[in-house]
């Protein structure tokens, strides 16, 4: 959402939506169109694991796309920790499914934010305040481009093939489960993690006493916003975030919302 409304005030002010609640939910029925057939569309999204979230292909497949929309240029720009792998490849093949064809893609680098396997966990604060500064100018530089209907900007890293082809379909089918989420003790029943689930997918149910808990259903995106977000830091998912940290900037670092939803 901060690249989002950064690309929206660099082009103009053009609207941004948002694509959560019913919108992820149930996308076939609702619609993606633009004012006139000459506004671009972008498609803004993380990278999961070199590939496009399920979820938004999901949407992809599904969601309808009115006349305006059909014939406009449309453009992905992907946030990443690192690299995007062939994210881009992806993203084209869903869209010519529906008829559309891709126009340029575009990454940016953010603060890493995913923490559930060995080996990854978020970036320092000082890493991370750097990436958010820098994905400034990245994006007015991405803006220009839209404009003036330039070439891709990708950080593919190493091995993009393999990570695309390979790992991301492993990820999407063995590392998605919301069954390891759990909370610890000093939860203390706010609901700021249901409240925050882009899904609608966590319910807060009552554990004896009226003590609330929050359970997870199975339609879970694994954006990880309920485990970053929980301001008591009792979001875990399972052992693989022991010792973990938190990316807690989200909110403090977005930019001013004048543009409309």
């Amino acid at each position: 959402m901060y690249v989002a409304r950064l690309l929206s005030e660099a082009l103009g002010g053009g609207s941004v939506e948002s694509l959560s609640g019913e919108r992820l939910r149930k996308p076939s029925e609702f619609e993606v169109d633009a004012d006139s057939p000459s506004e671009p569309v972008v498609w803004v999204f993380p990278t999961y694991s070199w590939g496009v979230p399920p979820v938004v292909a999901y949407f992809i497949r599904e969601v309808s796309f009115g006349k305006n929309a059909l014939m406009a240029r449309h453009y992905m720009v992907t946030t990443c920790g690192d690299d995007m792998g062939r994210a881009d490849r992806q993203w084209r093949k869903l869209l010519g499914r529906r008829g559309i064809t891709g126009e340029s893609a575009y990454s940016v680098q953010m603060p890493n934010t995913y923490v559930c396997m060995k080996g990854f966990d978020v970036d320092s604060p000082e890493v991370a305040r750097a990436k958010i500064e820098s994905a400034r100018t990245r994006v007015e530089a991405i803006a220009g481009s839209i404009i003036s209907r330039g070439r891709d900007m990708l950080v593919r890293g190493s091995f993009a093939g393999l990570k695309t082809g390979v790992v991301y379909p492993w990820f999407v089918r063995f590392a998605m489960s919301p069954k390891p989420f759990g909370v610890t003790e000093v939860c203390r029943g706010c609901g700021a993690c249901a409240g925050a689930c882009p899904m609608g997918n966590i319910s807060m149910v009552a554990r004896g006493e009226g003590v609330c808990r929050p359970e997870w259903g199975d339609k879970c995106t694994m954006c990880l916003r309920c485990y970053h977000m929980c301001p008591h830091g009792a979001v875990s998912y399972g052992s693989k975030t022991h010792g973990k940290g938190r990316y807690t900037m989200m909110m403090a670092e977005l930019p001013d919302r004048k543009s409309r939803r």
